[in-house]
């Protein structure tokens, strides 16, 4: 009888940890759905000061398709710069992306009508929302003609963006367009093999050379704060069950630790390579992280930025924030679980 009464007591008492359970699990999901947005940027850029031509960039696949073995990978390459689109109506001054490959690696966006052009559509074209209203007054374009600097291309499909913003598409073999920057798409992305791949396709030394941080960065403070409330979690159902399941207890205590290992992998998965500790007894992994590290924050913040940069940047400022109050959610649910007597 005196079992039941302090089971209906904890009963009670956890009517305390809704509020601040809820806040968690939301500002939770909001920081892996924001990390997931981030995901969708592309892991290795190269950028030049120096413009790629046509010629060179075709170069660089033909070295691809002829390099199969080791640390082979498939280029995109694309410019920004600032075109005079114009429809038989209207015309204005945008930013325009002119690209030659994989559209998801130039801008990662949600298409609300159409699709990006592909990697052999050389007259194809998308727009912003933003600009799509500003040229016709409507996202239902798709088929439509479209002038850029004089040159007719058909609208493809139409992104989200409140940037007035083209994606224009390049055959790889027209050399008129020059290129500044270029996503590598497979291989393996070290910054050893991405750089032995830029000399040996002839690409040369990229200026800047932009790994996988941002993303990486995003990733890790989506899951840290799954840790703090997770091992108060913990003691407190290890303590439940001495104080409630004496006899039973080992079975619970048991039970949790199969549940932890069978889901320990997925939560691996989701975190980088550094952060799982099959090295750390390696001090020279330490250094070679930290000198990696350094050399990506570096890259990162000293580079030309681009749109993409800064929309970047800004996803990665607000994922910050998402961190610090999921942080604090997490510290006032742990608390307030302590203070719940067992």
């Amino acid at each position: 009888m005196r079992q039941l009464k302090n089971i209906i007591q904890l009963v009670g008492s956890g009517y305390q940890l809704i509020l601040p359970a809820l806040i968690f699990a939301v500002t939770l999901a909001i920081g892996i759905l924001h990390a997931g947005t981030i995901s969708n940027f592309p892991t290795v850029s190269l950028r030049y000061n120096t413009p790629i031509s046509g010629t060179a960039a075709f170069r660089a696949r033909q070295h691809s398709i002829e390099n199969t073995a080791g640390y082979t990978f498939w280029p995109t390459f694309w410019h920004q710069c600032t075109a005079v689109i114009s429809t038989n109506i209207r015309e204005t001054n945008a930013h325009a992306i002119s690209f030659s490959g994989d559209a998801k690696l130039v801008w990662p966006a949600t298409y609300i009508n159409g699709t990006a052009p592909s990697a052999v559509d050389a007259r194809g074209i998308a727009v912003s929302h933003a600009l799509a209203h500003r040229l016709w007054g409507s996202v239902n374009i798709i088929g439509l003609p479209v002038y850029v600097n004089g040159t007719p291309r058909f609208v493809r499909g139409v992104f989200e963006g409140d940037i007035e913003l083209a994606l224009v598409s390049f055959h790889i073999e027209d050399t008129t367009p020059s290129f500044s920057a270029v996503e590598l798409a497979g291989g393996n992305p070290t910054r050893t093999n991405v750089e032995n791949y830029a000399t040996t396709s002839g690409l040369g030394r990229p200026h800047n050379l932009l790994l996988g941080s941002p993303v990486t960065f995003a990733r890790v403070l989506a899951i840290i704060p799954l840790f703090i409330p997770g091992m108060y979690l913990l003691v407190l159902t290890v303590k439940f069950a001495k104080a409630y399941f004496p006899q039973g207890g080992v079975v619970v205590i048991f039970t949790v630790l199969l549940l932890l290992a069978i889901f320990l992998p997925t939560l691996l998965d989701a975190l980088p390579l550094w952060l799982i500790p099959t090295r750390w007894s390696d001090f020279a992994f330490w250094s070679g992280l930290v000198n990696d590290g350094n050399y990506a924050l570096r890259s990162f913040l000293s580079v030309s930025p681009t749109l993409r940069d800064v929309e970047l940047k800004l996803l990665l400022i607000r994922q910050v924030g998402i961190f610090i109050v999921t942080i604090g959610a997490a510290v006032w649910f742990s608390c307030t679980t302590s203070r719940v007597r067992v």
